[in-house]
C-alpha cells in the first residue's frame, strides 16, 4: 500500500500554480504521497451566472481528471481544497465514498453546509477580510465541531497580503505547518 495521495481542489482564481498550493504540494510529496493537482483553466467561470452551475461544471472536470485515481491504494487521503475547491472536495469525498483528510481553504457559506459530524479535518484557513464569509461564523462553525481553524488577521480571500510579499510568504508557511 502507498503512503498517501494529496489531490489539490483549485478555486476560480486560484490555480495550483500558486504559492500555496505549491507549497503544500511539496511538502506532502516530500512525505512520500503523490499529488493531483486538478486543473480548471479551461472552465470560463466569469461566464457562468449561477454557483450552481459553476459547481455542476467543476464537478465534470473533477470526475475527468480523477478517473484514474484509485484512492484504495493509499494508506491516507487527503484534499486541500480553496473556495470552490471547499465545495469540490466535499462533493468529492461523497462522489468516492471515501474518507479524506480536509485542509479547506477559504472555505464558502455553502461548504460549511456539507461538511458531514464524521468529516476529518486537517484545519479551516480563513482571512478576516474575506468577502465570501465571515471570521465570525467560521470560528462558531469550528468551535461547535470542535475543528481547528486559522484566521488571518487583515487578508482577503486571496490569502495573501499584497503590500507585503514576506508577510505572504509567513502565511504560507503558517498554513503548511497546520499539516505537520
Amino acid at each position: 500500500m502507498k503512503t498517501g495521495i494529496a489531490i489539490c481542489f483549485p478555486g476560480t482564481g486560484f490555480t495550483c500554480k500558486e504559492a500555496l498550493f505549491e507549497r503544500l504540494a511539496m511538502r506532502y510529496a516530500g512525505r512520500g504521497y503523490d499529488v493531483i493537482k486538478l486543473d480548471f483553466s479551461h472552465i470560463p467561470f466569469r461566464e457562468i451566472e449561477s454557483m450552481n452551475e459553476a459547481v455542476s461544471v467543476a464537478q465534470r472536470a473533477v470526475k475527468r481528471q480523477l478517473l484514474n485515481a484509485r484512492f484504495g491504494d493509499y494508506e491516507d487521503v487527503v484534499f486541500i481544497s480553496k473556495s470552490l475547491g471547499t465545495i469540490l472536495a466535499a462533493h468529492a469525498e461523497r462522489d468516492y465514498d471515501i474518507r479524506p483528510q480536509h485542509l479547506f481553504l477559504t472555505p464558502l457559506h455553502r461548504t460549511l453546509s456539507m461538511i458531514r459530524p464524521d468529516t476529518r479535518v486537517i484545519s479551516m484557513v480563513l482571512g478576516t477580510q474575506d468577502r465570501f464569509l465571515t471570521g465570525k461564523a467560521l470560528a462558531n462553525f469550528c468551535d461547535e465541531r470542535s475543528i481547528r481553524y486559522c484566521l488571518v488577521d487583515g487578508v482577503n480571500h486571496s490569502l495573501k497580503d499584497d503590500a507585503d510579499p514576506e508577510r505572504t510568504a509567513r502565511i504560507i508557511e503558517q498554513i503548511v505547518q497546520l499539516c505537520e
